[in-house]
């Protein structure tokens, strides 16, 4: 019963930044389509996200299953995914995620926000990723992990790398992530992305681990 009260406190307050919304609820997890046209889920364990994936089913003979749904954490909590087709089913961004692409490429939780800052190919065609830090947090972050999934331009899901976007020096508190501080992360370079079809450099953040120091 307390979580319920809370979940529909916190629905109650989205409804509130955002008065034209349609709004579609179950008994533990409501989903909101914003009047941008971005949906987002409201969790039971008060956490929100996009919804950003659509998962299609394979285009063989044997596959006759309707098109499910996948859900991406992008300001707090976890990844989950809804029941797949078939294991050769085709993951790709919805209309409304590719319209609102910019949405993405920024993350947050407990009170750390990581954006995209830049990309950049190297001499051997590897794919270089930049990231700015702020911290609103009176932990000291030594370490924070991070997924990166990429998708090429039609918004088909290429791959999903986990890099620890901020990892501080051992036993130098100068290196720590603070409150009040902007960081920018170092580069990050992935292979077996074609600069052809990332053009529109169309991706998505989510945190994971995160460890501090007093």
């Amino acid at each position: 019963m307390y979580k319920r009260l809370r979940l529909l406190s916190s629905l109650a307050l989205l409804i509130f930044l955002f008065p034209g919304l349609a709004i579609a609820a179950n008994e533990t997890l409501a989903t909101v389509t914003l009047e941008n046209g971005a949906k987002v889920r409201l969790n039971d364990d008060f956490t929100w996200e996009y919804v950003i994936l659509e998962t299609l089913p394979a285009t063989t003979s044997e596959t006759s299953a309707q098109t499910t749904t996948a859900i991406t954490t992008i300001a707090v909590g976890t990844t989950s995914t809804t029941n797949t087709a078939t294991q050769a089913a085709r993951q790709t961004m919805t209309a409304s995620a590719m319209s609102q692409a910019e949405l993405l490429k920024s993350t947050a939780k407990s009170g750390v926000k990581v954006s995209f800052a830049k990309s950049e190919w190297d001499e051997d065609g590897r794919l270089g990723l930049t990231f700015d830090l702020a911290s609103s947090s009176s932990e000291h972050y030594v370490m924070i992990e991070m997924d990166v999934t990429l998708y090429d331009d039609s918004g088909k899901k290429l791959k999903t790398e986990t890099i620890k976007v901020w990892q501080a020096i051992f036993r130098s508190p100068d290196t720590y992530l603070r409150k009040g501080e902007n960081r920018q992360s170092r580069t990050f370079w992935l292979e077996g992305i074609d600069a052809n079809q990332w053009s529109k450099q169309l991706l998505s953040l989510k945190i994971g681990e995160m460890n501090s120091r007093m």
